[in-house]
């Protein structure tokens, strides 16, 4: 199918209404590999948006049309991701806990996440509305056929990357804050003095050692390689004798990446964050901080870190989630 053959469409992430669920829906579609809309296949009402994502009117979407997944929030273009329809709309995926309701779903196959610049094309012209659901036309806006072939091309690349889309699917099974967690966690009681005041400190063997330092290095490659296939670069930055494991110059993102997700692993982390950006307050410019595990920690962990400002990374299948709404991933 050519470029001119198929249509293209944007839909926007924001599928409730409702911005502080964007997060969430965005992790549903990088798992997924999947566009969401609010409206129902059967909902005349909204312009037709239901029954148009579905492909339930003439003139709607179609298996072979590509989907921007893309808002404007603020005056600047917020991208999700993009790809090919493959097959009918559905309302459900097995294994999938949705974040919220939502109408239908489109699975897209090649599917390329992406959070970097634009430096390439200038987004704003296809995500200048605030509407659900929006047609490209590149068969006479000039904006939009440099958008079109932008996002073709990485599509090919995808998919000869990928082996014609064929990639790894996850559960993508999206964790839910209990109302108690916070709660329960801040309990307090009186105890007695500890008797030995170093029992803070873990002896590990230099087995253990390197086994740590072996899962991190993994960890954080395959995190360089998740940016890489968004235009992304991470490097690194040293301050004075002190050195990150991962600094993105272009949204000062300072990181530190640990090989486990334990209570012990993080507060270690922090405080080589927080050390970090005292120590080069003048240089990187109000960086913005995170720590990079293996999986998501506990909620109330989560919840003491975004009281530091300090967000999280982490793998989730084939893809990297976090929870700033993609400013790490």
């Amino acid at each position: 199918m050519s470029v001119r053959e198929r249509r293209y469409w944007v839909v926007s992430p924001n599928v409730n209404n409702f911005n502080p669920s964007v997060g969430d829906w965005r992790q549903a579609s990088l798992t997924q590999k999947a566009a969401f809309m609010g409206w129902g296949p059967d909902d005349p009402g909204h312009s037709d948006m239901g029954r148009k994502f579905s492909g339930k009117v003439v003139g709607g979407i179609e298996p072979g049309d590509v989907i921007l997944i893309a808002r404007r929030h603020e005056h600047v273009p917020q991208v999700v991701g993009f790809g090919v329809i493959e097959g009918e709309a559905r309302i459900s995926l097995p294994g999938f806990q949705s974040p919220g309701e939502f109408g239908s779903l489109r699975k897209l196959r090649p599917f390329v996440p992406w959070s970097g610049p634009e430096a390439e094309v200038d987004l704003r012209s296809a995500v200048s509305h605030t509407r659900a659901l929006a047609q490209l036309h590149p068969e006479y806006n000039e904006a939009h056929r440099a958008i079109c072939a932008w996002m073709e091309r990485h599509i090919e690349r995808t998919a000869a990357l990928t082996g014609r889309g064929e990639e790894p699917q996850s559960t993508g099974k999206i964790r839910r804050p209990r109302r108690n967690d916070a709660s329960e966690a801040r309990k307090i009681a009186l105890v007695a003095l500890p008797g030995n005041f170093q029992l803070d400190y873990q002896m590990r063997s230099a087995a253990e050692v390197k086994r740590a330092q072996r899962l991190e290095a993994r960890l954080l490659e395959n995190y360089q390689h998740w940016l890489m296939r968004q235009d992304r670069k991470l490097s690194s930055v040293k301050i004075g004798t002190l050195q990150c494991d991962g600094y993105e110059e272009l949204r000062r993102n300072l990181i530190e990446a640990k090989a486990s997700a334990s209570r012990e692993h993080i507060r270690m982390a922090v405080g080589q964050l927080l050390d970090y950006a005292f120590q080069g307050a003048s240089q990187l410019q109000s960086a913005r901080l995170a720590v990079l595990l293996p999986k998501k920690p506990p909620n109330d962990i989560e919840a003491w870190l975004d009281s530091l400002k300090i967000k999280l990374i982490w793998p989730e299948g084939d893809t990297f989630l976090d929870n700033a709404n993609g400013q790490f991933s």
